[in-house]
């Protein structure tokens, strides 16, 4: 199989890149490079005859042009701004990398009659939606109240579910331009007959991401502990709760979904580690310190970014009926995986 993965040098592209080569198909990445520490990636790649690289902006029609002569089976369109809170200082860069990428990538596959898995995010669902769910404060996180039996659509006890209202006004400007293009995926699927699966994924984490401040916070805050750097939590006393999906588990998944395609174009899921892999962001610090052995203090800033939710947990019921498919990595180790990946991992790059 001919497989385009845009993003490709990134923590999800890369990873899919080595997962899939290793087992024998032909990979195409490209990737603008424009994130620090994607470059580094880039020399897994040398140790795989069936992985091409080429220097591609998605905003940009005629660099399409650069491999043409790569025919793709299906190509995963990882590529994006990812920087929830970037957005609100320059809207139109989201806007270009998220939404005008996606439509380039979609015309492309149109043109080479390839399939499209898309990555779409938990942003889809707005902050004051999310934060409706009543909830009560614990120790070390916040947690829904089950006892008020609340009925809201899109929301059960194992989390958020694909019903939910994506209309609204806090999702951040990187969660609109990514619903924009949900939407825009979901709609030529049928419009022009491309085999098209859209996931809105919640955290993703795992070695070989390069995480910072704004996205991959999971991996951040390991780097930030092994290197001495300053953390914060901000809002909620770092007891927002998120549900984290460990890189394996993604890759088998896309790995399914590859194959089913065709029985399940138009779909779209909520997917993540699901209401039994969940962390607040105070407990993966004093996980990560006990882990580390380390002592660690972070910084607690009363005020939460604009359009945070306290708690998203996907309700994964959907993706794992469909697919036959449920995480298998839990949190601990996985952090492991991260924390011996770092052991062998120059950091220089994240003090430059």
């Amino acid at each position: 199989m001919n497989i385009l993965i845009t993003g490709g040098a990134g923590f999800v592209g890369g990873n899919l890149a080595v997962y899939f080569a290793e087992r024998g198909h032909e990979i195409l990445c490209v990737d603008n490079l424009s994130r620090r520490g994607s470059e580094i990636n880039l020399s897994r790649f040398r140790k795989f005859k069936n992985i091409r690289f080429k220097h591609c902006d998605i905003r940009c029609v005629e660099d399409f042009l650069n491999f043409d002569e790569f025919n793709p089976d299906i190509v995963y369109e990882c590529s994006a701004q990812t920087t929830a809170i970037d957005g609100y200082r320059n809207p139109a860069y989201d806007f270009s990398n998220n939404t005008v990428g996606a439509y380039n990538v979609l015309e492309y596959c149109r043109r080479k009659s390839a399939g499209l898995i898309f990555w779409s995010s938990n942003k889809a669902y707005n902050g004051e939606f999310c934060n409706s769910i009543p909830m009560i404060e614990k120790e070390t996180r916040l947690e829904w109240d089950l006892s008020k039996k609340t009925v809201v659509r899109g929301w059960t006890p194992l989390g958020f579910n694909e019903e939910g209202d994506i209309n609204g006004t806090s999702h951040t400007i990187y969660g609109v331009t990514k619903n924009a293009a949900d939407l825009m995926c979901q709609e030529w699927s049928k419009a022009f007959d491309i085999p098209v699966v859209v996931n809105r994924f919640s955290c993703l984490y795992g070695p070989n991401q390069f995480g910072k401040v704004g996205q991959g916070w999971i991996v951040w805050f390991a780097i930030a502990k092994k290197l001495g750097l300053p953390l914060y939590f901000f809002g909620n006393k770092g007891k927002q709760v998120r549900d984290c999906l460990h890189i394996e588990d993604l890759c088998s998944l896309i790995e399914k979904q590859t194959s089913l395609i065709e029985n399940f174009s138009g779909n779209y899921y909520n997917v993540g580690g699901g209401i039994n892999h969940t962390s607040s962001v105070l407990e993966l610090s004093n996980k990560l310190n006990k882990m580390m052995k380390k002592d660690h203090k972070v910084i607690s800033k009363p005020d939460p970014r604009p359009s945070d939710q306290k708690i998203y947990i996907s309700d994964i019921t959907k993706v794992t009926k469909d697919f036959k498919w449920e995480p298998k990595k839990n949190l601990d180790d996985g952090l492991q995986d991260v924390i011996d990946w770092l052991e062998k991992t120059n950091l220089d790059w994240v003090t430059k």
